[in-house]
């Protein structure tokens, strides 16, 4: 009669015979990995905003109004997208004389080229819809930088938008990516339907 422990051996050899052979092939890293974005349905709600602009947002976004103080000339509110943790901080400012509209332009030229350091590079879009009485520009940074997408639009008289689109986590151009690409459009549509009241 044969003692259990001496018929589990044929079992042990064989294991480690496997495992033997399964670790002669070179080791490769694999790259680290991203968690899957998943992406709303595109759709879009009409917005009419307290200090006069009408546009439409992503069904997926939320207003969030911060400053409606009429004597400052200037309204701020963040377009919040939580699925994708990012806000879009907007100042929008009625314009008194042409000069006000020069320094604007020139202060968000200032704020996008303030990224140049962690910028890989930057890309301007110009952008003219006259049956809107709007025009602007569009600016996408490259790299790891705080703010990816920034725009400015305006109808050089009475309204100046400006938008920065932040991010809650480290700028990983990688890991954004994606999400980034999906707001563009949405940020896109919001100046394409923008109407000044």
């Amino acid at each position: 009669m044969t003692p259990k422990r001496f018929a589990l051996r044929p079992a042990f050899f064989c294991i480690a015979a496997l495992m033997l052979l399964g670790c002669n092939e070179d080791y490769m890293p694999r790259p680290r990995g991203y968690f899957r974005i998943e992406t709303p349905a595109v759709s879009y709600v009409p917005y009419a905003h307290p200090c006069g602009p009408l546009f439409e947002v992503p069904s997926h976004a939320k207003i969030e109004l911060i400053n409606l103080d009429n004597s400052t000339n200037s309204c701020w509110f963040n377009l919040a997208f939580p699925s994708f943790s990012g806000k879009l901080h907007c100042t929008l400012t009625r314009l008194n004389n042409p000069g006000e509209f020069i320094s604007l332009v020139e202060d968000s030229h200032r704020l996008v080229f303030s990224h140049e350091a962690k910028a890989s590079g930057i890309q301007t879009r110009s952008f003219d819809l006259p049956e809107n009485q709007v025009g602007g520009l569009i600016f996408d940074l490259d790299g790891p930088v705080a703010s990816p997408l920034q725009f400015f639009a305006s109808d050089s008289t009475s309204y100046f938008l400006r938008g920065s689109l932040y991010f809650q986590h480290v700028p990983n151009p990688d890991s954004i990516g994606p999400a980034l690409d999906y707001l563009r459009q949405d940020i896109v549509h919001m100046i394409e339907t923008l109407q000044w009241q």
